[in-house]
């Protein structure tokens, strides 16, 4: 077997390492190198750069240089790769995902359209920003809308809008989605799909900003009880089956306000933000090998969880210059697995406006759901960040980090 890896990072590039077979893999001109782990027992090892956003060069790299390969199967985990992989793999008739289910999940204004027409109760009202009537009638119908480009990823440029005046011009595009504003909590569910069967592999409860960042993730969902876990996994199912993704891995968003689950988007790779971390933590599931796996029939392997409840909190500060970074601390409640603060004394901090902007993070984990939340908290009340407004004397502002789970806007 040779599996194909398309825009591999480091954490996802030895992940494929465990996997049998030969392995290649297509990486960006100018991606850092990917380090080179102790010699592959199962198979062989290649690394070939190529754009593989260019699609008429990087067709011509299919046919040239992978073809030859004969590979089993084409894959990607980078959103710049999901649309590449399943051409490639088209192309060679290898295994992957379809290009139009592919195209499905990433625009998200086509996304809305095949739910309207399968599966429409997992919608919320939306419109197209070209579409002037149906714009108005969603305004006057609907109250906050919220507004996010088709293709968007990392909660980039979205917005609230509060009435039709709020639409810029250079949003009334069809590049542009609006959508009725959601009420409840979101969650982020993790799925592995193998012939139209889908399995849940572990549902986060996200914490936002009023600006739709995330800026925490906590998993098992302490809000989720298992009748609301059960609709939540009906409703992506439903999804799944209504884009016709039937094999491979999936990161859906979805929010829950009482018994009502809303699809916010879906992408057919798994979760960013350390999500796989918190799958292996608390279900022992190495989420990164079993996304990449599946195309070459590795299954869903599995071992011991390390915990009950892990979270990851972002550190975010206001606009500035850092004065200060406090080093990790005990929590009382958690255990600090991982810290990683990105941002030394004389960096600049610029306003929350997506994930770019957050200044690091800290992976902790707790006994059960209860003590992860009050760890949260804790980290949460705790300076990790401190800034100075520019024009303005020290000592400054301290900042904290957000994490605590909150009812948050769709996005």
């Amino acid at each position: 077997m040779t599996l194909v890896v398309i825009g591999a990072n480091p954490t996802v590039a030895r992940a494929a390492e465990a996997l049998p077979g030969d392995l290649v893999h297509v990486q960006l001109p100018g991606a850092p190198a990917l380090h080179r782990w102790r010699e592959r027992t199962s198979g062989v090892r290649q690394v070939y750069t190529a754009d593989f956003q260019d699609g008429p060069a990087f067709l011509a790299f299919v046919d040239e240089v992978l073809e030859p390969l004969s590979p089993t199967a084409v894959v990607s985990l980078t959103e710049l790769g999901l649309e590449p992989a399943a051409a490639a793999a088209a192309r060679l008739g290898a295994r992957g995902v379809a290009p139009e289910v592919v195209r499905r999940t990433r625009d998200k204004l086509e996304m809305r359209r095949v739910l309207a027409r399968r599966a429409g109760h997992l919608n919320p009202a939306f419109a197209s920003g070209d579409d002037a009537d149906a714009v108005a009638r969603l305004f006057a119908a609907h109250g906050p809308v919220v507004a996010k480009p088709v293709n968007g990823v990392g909660s980039n440029a979205v917005a609230l809008l509060h009435s039709s005046a709020d639409l810029t011009p250079d949003r009334r595009t069809a590049g542009t989605l609006l959508e009725a504003f959601v009420a409840g909590l979101e969650f982020s569910v993790e799925t592995l799909s193998t012939g139209g069967r889908h399995t849940v592999v572990g549902i986060a409860q996200k914490g936002t900003t009023g600006g739709f960042v995330e800026v925490s993730h906590m998993m098992p969902p302490p809000s989720l009880d298992a009748r609301r876990r059960a609709l939540v996994t009906e409703a992506v199912g439903q999804l799944l089956d209504a884009v016709g993704l039937t094999d491979g891995p999936s990161h859906t968003e979805v929010k829950v306000d009482g018994d009502r689950v809303v699809v916010i988007e879906t992408h057919n790779r798994l979760g960013g933000d350390g999500i796989a971390d918190l799958v292996r933590l608390t279900t022992g599931i190495d989420w990164r090998r079993a996304a990449l796996g599946w195309a070459v029939g590795a299954g869903l392997p599995s071992a011991r969880a390390a915990a009950t409840a892990a979270a990851t909190v972002f550190f975010t500060a206001p606009p500035g210059e850092v004065t200060a970074v406090a080093p990790q601390p005990s929590l009382v409640h958690g255990t600090v697995v991982e810290w990683d603060v990105t941002v030394e004394p004389g960096d600049e901090v610029r306003p929350l406006r997506s994930s770019t902007d957050r200044l690091g993070a800290a992976v902790l984990t707790a006994t059960d759901t209860q003590a992860c939340v009050a760890a949260v908290a804790e980290l949460t009340a705790l300076p990790v960040v401190t800034t100075q407004p520019y024009g303005v004397a020290r000592p400054g502002t301290t900042a904290l980090p957000h994490g605590a789970p909150q009812p948050a806007p769709a996005g």
